[in-house]
């Protein structure tokens, strides 16, 4: 199903052109992540599974325990909520579902100099480096979800954020880089730079200054794994958050009373009390994720910049408000719905193959 919501009357569609979000943007609530945009929904009498990092907490509803827990990782908070009848395969499934994505952190994080991503990119038109290989893994469903979008999902763009001033630590204002500077960070990007060898387990990048940032992909990929951690465990009715990238497994209360999935709602940014989302689905055995760029932005000559990219022209994407996309995986639906926010409902017919639902909001018509 594809779901088009236009206009919403928000003041920088009309008098701002693609490049760039105007002062109106700041009408939305600041500092905007895909955490505060995808809202998971308490269902039946089970309360909302977010809660305080480090915590955790169970209860028991009829036959089942209810086990929450949330972790601060992969530069987010983390949470699952398990639905089981026996504590301990809640408790272990739990743990090895935290240690399924403690792993793509120390794997792929770009903050962690150590890590396998932060090693290639440090060795970038130089040679190849051994990777884990999970990051085979995902840097094989990026390379395909770049080709069915014709280009618009690239995970080279770190060194395209970094001209843009994302990740600098530097507090004096920014300007918007030259086209000349843009063109030959350019020279370096693409995702036929990556050279994966299959067999001997390792990855490398063609160009020296080119580099991967799995932002768009890594904690979609991180939930499935925790996802299958669960299952290893006898789990098979759990919610996992990274972020706002979710994954539903089962069914709240293994199907018990009168709710069968789990619902997660899209927050309007710009909403009141009375308008608070866009929409609620209703998940199971599914995954769904939302882009946007309310979620990071910097401010370059007076302007707010979002962090999308449309690497085919060096650019940040500022089409619309936000494009939500459910799949079978989490990764598939963190690719893919950033892929919808670039490409636009004008031009995603690749979309309708790869996924189950497909939501623009604040789009032109």
């Amino acid at each position: 199903m594809i779901k088009i919501r236009y206009g919403l009357d928000l003041p920088h569609m009309a008098s701002c052109g693609p490049m760039l979000a105007s002062a109106a943007m700041k009408t939305a609530k600041k500092g905007w992540t895909r955490r505060d945009f995808l809202k998971i929904l308490s269902t039946g009498a089970v309360g909302g599974v977010l809660i305080g990092a480090g915590l955790g907490r169970f209860r028991k509803q009829g036959t089942i325990f209810v086990l929450k827990q949330a972790r601060p990782m992969l530069g987010t908070l983390v949470s699952i909520t398990v639905h089981h009848p026996d504590m301990a395969f809640a408790e272990k499934g739990m743990e090895e579902a935290f240690k399924a994505v403690e792993k793509v952190d120390r794997v792929m994080s770009i903050h962690r100099k150590e890590s396998d991503v932060s090693r290639v990119n440090a060795l970038a038109g130089r040679g190849m480096v051994s990777v884990d290989p999970s990051l085979i893994d995902v840097l094989q469903t990026a390379n395909r979800v770049h080709a069915e979008s014709g280009g618009a999902f690239d995970v080279t763009c770190l060194p395209l954020m970094r001209l843009f001033g994302f990740y600098s630590a530097s507090l004096d204002e920014k300007h918007f880089p030259k086209d000349a500077a843009i063109q030959k960070v350019m020279e370096a990007q693409g995702q036929k730079q990556i050279q994966i060898d299959e067999p001997s387990g390792k990855i490398g990048l063609a160009k020296e200054g080119g580099a991967i940032d799995l932002g768009g992909i890594g904690k979609g990929y991180a939930v499935d794994l925790a996802a299958e951690a669960l299952k290893k465990e006898g789990v098979e009715n759990a919610l996992i958050d990274a972020g706002g990238n979710i994954l539903a497994l089962g069914s709240p209360m293994g199907g018990e009373g009168s709710e069968k999935n789990w619902r997660v709602a899209i927050k309007n940014p710009y909403g009141d009390a009375d308008n608070p989302y866009f929409e609620t689905l209703s998940l199971n055995n599914s995954a769904v994720a939302t882009s946007g760029n309310y979620e990071q932005s910097v401010v370059l000559d007076g302007r707010r910049v979002g962090h999308l990219f449309d690497l085919r022209s060096g650019r940040p994407a500022e089409s619309g408000v936000s494009a939500t996309v459910a799949a079978k995986t989490a990764a598939l639906a963190d690719a893919l719905s950033t892929s919808a926010y670039i490409l636009g409902p004008a031009r995603m017919t690749f979309l309708e193959k790869e996924a189950k639902e497909i939501y623009f909001h604040g789009f032109k018509g």
